[in-house]
């Protein structure tokens, strides 16, 4: 019985991972990678570069391409966000 469930459990993993290639295949077709998008825009990337290279630090950088914290569709706060 325990070589029945260990077989399920291989074949369920080869499906995940088969599916999982598949969509991956299919976004490099798009031509797309298939990953997180970047932290800064791509138009913003060679202001940031030469922001950097000119002497601002990585956290100025960094606070100022932050991105906007979630909102609760109802303009209430999430359960879990600090009050202030």
């Amino acid at each position: 019985m325990v070589q029945t469930l260990a077989a399920a459990g291989e074949l369920e993993r080869d499906l995940q991972r088969e599916l999982t290639y598949d969509v991956l295949r299919a976004t490099r077709a798009k031509g797309s990678k298939g990953a997180h998008r970047p932290a800064v825009a791509a138009g913003k990337t060679a202001a940031e570069r030469t922001a950097y290279l000119e002497g601002r630090s990585i956290a100025a950088l960094r606070s100022r391409n932050r991105r906007q914290p979630r909102r609760h569709p109802h303009g209430r706060r999430w359960p879990h966000a600090p009050t202030a």
